[in-house]
């Protein structure tokens, strides 16, 4: 048996992320890239890790697409090289934590074809890092449209996709009954293989109940801020939060309006992290800066878990969670700039 009770190569591939690491960019990075135009940020993406990307859609791309495709294929092949080195438990659980790119893929291929996206631009917006290969994904792309889109996906037991759900979307044409049954199957499945029989596992459980708990709150304050009436948003809450049950999640979806979520939001052991957004909602009513800093929140726990056990799954997901923020954020550089966004309004966007 492996550290921590799990059979796998925990040196070896913490020691690879930890590597991977130091090639993160860092806030003095983004700050130089705030005052960039968007041609500026292309040069200095391709003097960095995503370079062999940045020339490989140059032919193809220009401006905020070209950054776009780029950092979103290099994040797809980080995340199947850390898959690629790990071994044995420590690889199941890497591999069902990075399953939720298969929900992202559906979604984003289900997307495409309902806005007639052209196919390479919907395969060049893939995360192909889950169970899903690349090649399966591409052939879900060239079908023709939804009905056959959805005639592939039915037969992915994973997905458990019900005869009724699939009418249901090509009837219709609307995505969020699904999206809503993916999400919920994700963190099903996944609460599901992470066995709490260690420390490490314990916490990479609760820190994936944390993402519920967060997950559904951004939904009530966004759901809440628009009026749609609560039994609509109670559809789309997730069970298996830490903090939050459905219980407490439907009478919050009952309240009224978004006030009542933020006086939940003080009583819990978040608010410490999201003080002053709270501070600030109170004194503007604007909620961008609230639902940032409960990402901020989120991956602080990550950072603090991870440095708890070294030796184990926690600093992997943690540099996975990093990575994909540190990509969300040169998106958001390069849209706001693109869009001509102020500095100031691209930075507040930011999660750092």
């Amino acid at each position: 048996m492996g550290l921590f009770g799990g059979k796998g190569n925990y040196a070896y591939a913490c020691a690879r992320v930890k590597a991977r690491k130091s090639f993160l960019l860092s806030k003095d990075a983004y700050s130089r890239m705030l005052v960039m135009d968007i041609h500026e940020i292309g040069r200095f993406l391709g003097e960095t890790q995503y370079k062999d990307e940045m020339a490989q859609y140059g032919s193809r791309y220009s401006g905020a697409n070209l950054v776009e495709a780029a950092v979103t294929r290099n994040l797809a092949a980080t995340y199947s090289d850390i898959l690629s080195f790990t071994t044995g438990h420590l690889r199941e659980m890497v591999g069902n934590y990075l399953r939720r790119w298969d929900t992202f893929n559906v979604k984003t291929v289900l997307r495409g074809k309902i806005s007639k996206a052209r196919p390479e631009e919907i395969v060049d917006t893939l995360v192909p890092a889950g169970a899903f290969s690349e090649e399966y994904l591409k052939s879900l792309v060239e079908t023709e449209g939804i009905h056959e889109v959805m005639e592939g996906l039915s037969k992915q037991a994973a997905l458990r996709i019900t005869p009724e759900l699939h009418r249901d979307v090509v009837d219709s044409g609307k995505l969020a009954p699904l999206e809503d049954h993916l999400d919920k199957m994700l963190y099903y499945d996944l609460l599901d293989v992470i066995e709490p029989t260690n420390n490490p596992e314990r916490l990479l459980r609760d820190f994936v109940r944390r993402e519920v708990d967060v997950t559904n709150l951004k939904v009530l304050l966004k759901l809440k801020a628009e009026r749609i009436p609560d039994e609509r948003i109670q559809k789309f809450l997730i069970p298996g939060g830490l903090e939050f049950g459905m219980d407490k999640l439907r009478a919050m979806a009952q309240g009224e309006g978004t006030d009542a979520i933020v006086a939940e939001l003080e009583k819990s052991s978040l608010f410490e992290d999201i003080k002053p957004a709270v501070e600030c909602y109170r004194a503007d009513k604007k909620l961008s800066e609230l639902t940032i800093a409960l990402d901020k929140a989120l991956i602080r726990k990550s950072e603090k878990f991870a440095n708890f056990y070294p030796l184990s799954v926690l600093p992997i997901v943690n540099y996975m969670i990093r990575k994909k923020v540190e990509v969300d954020n040169i998106r958001i550089i390069a849209r706001g700039k693109e869009s001509g966004l102020p500095k100031r309004v691209i930075e507040e966007l930011l999660v750092m």
